[in-house]
């Protein structure tokens, strides 16, 4: 929910930093969090503000913070949940590589800014243990001196994510639902591919699970289970 100017600021322009350039207009980078679930369901919020209209958290990216860091800032403001820490033991996974596609209008304070609306910026988080009604992991009367964001939260499909979110984000929520799904699916399959590790950052691959399948992490190598067996497989059968 923080990041950059706000109604009622003097600022006339948004700070270079978190704001991109998309098709000769200016959008403000949002963080958004995409947590799942052992059983691949999705987090969503249904917003205070906007009764029926479901959405995962999200906030802008504020000067020298990036995605991921602003994405872990915004999960607790908005429903409370840190990485680590109980009942959610929530673990990081992997961000999605940033695209046009992700950009929305919006007006208000942004068009104020000179902004045409937001461009999210996904990240995606995995609650193993917590299947149950995630209201029992959540705090949703605002954190870190916000207000309340959502009303409550549920479990979702993805495509009951894209169907519940507001229209506008109906086209980013889209490309994400196919960008995430094989990261999803890996991740819960055990298997390392779908994302890939650059300066200490794991970033997804566009290309679906099976684009990358070696892993450098902490300096160690790793190779799916799935990407060896296969290369085992091609050997024996020219043997």
């Amino acid at each position: 929910m923080a990041g950059g100017a706000a109604p009622g600021d003097d600022r006339a322009a948004y700070p270079e930093e978190q704001k991109v350039a998309v098709g000769g207009a200016f959008y403000r980078r949002c963080a958004a969090a995409l947590v799942f679930n052992a059983d691949g369901l999705v987090l969503v919020g249904e917003r205070s503000d906007r009764p029926g209209s479901w959405g995962m958290p999200q906030g802008g990216i504020e000067v020298g913070e990036s995605a991921r860091e602003a994405a872990t800032r915004e999960l607790f403001e908005e429903v409370g949940v840190r990485v680590g820490e109980s009942p959610a033991s929530l673990a990081f996974v992997a961000e999605l590589p940033v695209s046009d596609a992700f950009c929305y209008p919006a007006g208000g304070w942004l068009a104020e800014c000179g902004l045409a609306g937001q461009r999210l910026e996904f990240t995606l988080f995995h609650v193993p243990e917590f299947r149950e009604d995630p209201t029992g992991m959540c705090d949703l009367m605002g954190n870190g001196g916000e207000p309340a964001e959502f009303s409550r939260v549920r479990w979702a499909t993805m495509d009951e994510v894209v169907d519940a979110v507001w229209e506008s984000k109906r086209g980013p929520y889209e490309r994400c639902r196919e960008l995430a799904m094989p990261i999803i699916e890996a991740h819960l399959r055990g298997e390392e591919g779908g994302s890939r590790e650059e300066g200490g950052r794991r970033t997804a691959s566009a290309g679906g699970p099976s684009a990358h399948r070696i892993i450098v992490a902490g300096g160690k190598l790793r190779v799916s289970a799935k990407w060896f067996h296969g290369r085992l497989s091609l050997l024996c059968g020219r043997s």
